[in-house]
């Protein structure tokens, strides 16, 4: 008996073909049918939130019940201890330090690659709204529909296959999915720790609380920066051709390349620094969660259902590709972005 309501327990779970056709479906949403939304002219507020809920939440929400799954266990929806919410308010700050490292990290491999950087974006515009609209738009409602997907429906899934698995794949599809270079290697950092801290504590409001700190925290520090510097445009070229960099590395007697050597070891040290702390902060959540941890069961065979999950990375690679392309200033590179209508 005590076998049989474990096999009924495990069928109300996510299987690692729901985490593949998820991934495949949010991905043709995504790069597809969010184009659609700028037929009805939204401005870039209203776009960015319909976005995230019917292309984050809603689907996930939609399989699972379509599937008969049980929605609270799918998607942790367990209430949080404070123990576990002040861990996560002490983790944020250092990981958004690391976050920061990476990101400068990889705009130099980029550099170094391509021999160009290019930042473009709506950011500016979004900031430009009072505080705590741009607050709501960029890291409430993604910290609330992007967990739903990834550390709900995905890592659900993915972990039938083994919690390690699970941790690491949602955490590198999550940073994948941000279709950005620059930030490929911050949000995959950012992801495993959210995927790691659910697992852990049961409760995906976990990994929402380290999500909406790290945009919010970011927000804040945009939104003040480009309000003390008065800034209007929304693309900037090659940061490391500016001038700024150019003065800075006059005034220290080097030259541009020997400053970005000499700032890449820094950001470095503090990257390494940064995940020593976060490993530490880490095993004190273990020693938290080290009696209320739940274990998934293992699927045997199951992991042939993330060949779902293929179209949708060969689509994001397609578009990682154009993006290369289009930093070695490529004509391809711009007629494919134009083709899936992301130009």
């Amino acid at each position: 008996m005590e076998e049989i309501n474990r096999v009924s327990e495990n069928q109300k779970l996510p299987v690692p073909l729901d985490s593949g056709i998820m991934y495949t479906l949010s991905a043709i949403y995504y790069v597809y049918v969010s184009q659609l939304l700028f037929k009805f002219n939204f401005n870039n507020e209203i776009n960015l939130v319909l976005s995230e809920i019917l292309f984050f939440a809603v689907p996930p929400i939609i399989l699972a019940v379509m599937r008969r799954y049980d929605i609270k266990k799918t998607f942790r929806l367990k209430a949080p201890r404070p123990l576990e919410v002040f861990l996560m308010l002490v983790i944020s700050p250092v990981m958004i330090i690391a976050g920061i490292c990476s990101g400068f990290l990889a705009l130099l491999v980029i550099k170094l690659i391509f021999g160009r950087v290019y930042l473009a974006g709506d950011i500016v515009s979004l900031m430009s709204n009072e505080l705590w609209i741009s607050i709501l738009i960029m890291a409430v409602v993604p910290a609330v529909c992007e967990e739903l997907l990834f550390r709900g429906m995905i890592q659900r899934g993915l972990e039938r296959i083994g919690p390690v698995w699970g941790i690491l794949l949602s955490g590198l599809l999550f940073g994948l999915f941000h279709f950005d270079f620059q930030r490929l290697a911050a949000q995959t950092l950012i992801g495993i720790i959210a995927a790691y801290v659910v697992y852990r504590t049961g409760s995906i409001y976990n990994g929402m609380i380290l999500h909406f700190m790290n945009n919010a925290l970011l927000t804040l520090v945009s939104s003040q920066a480009i309000r003390m510097g008065g800034e209007t445009t929304q693309i900037v070229e090659d940061p490391f051709a500016s001038q700024e960099f150019a003065s800075l590395a006059g005034e220290l007697g080097l030259s541009l390349e020997e400053l970005l050597i000499f700032m890449g070891i820094g950001f470095v040290v503090v990257l390494v620094f940064s995940l020593i702390v976060i490993f530490f902060l880490l095993l004190g959540l273990n020693a938290v969660t080290k009696n209320t941890v739940e274990r998934p069961e293992r699927l045997k065979g199951s992991a042939k259902g993330l060949l779902a999950g293929i179209p949708g990375l060969l689509l994001i690679a397609v578009v990682y590709t154009s993006l290369g392309l289009t930093l070695l200033d490529n004509d391809l590179g711009y007629e494919i972005l134009r083709m899936l209508g992301m130009m």
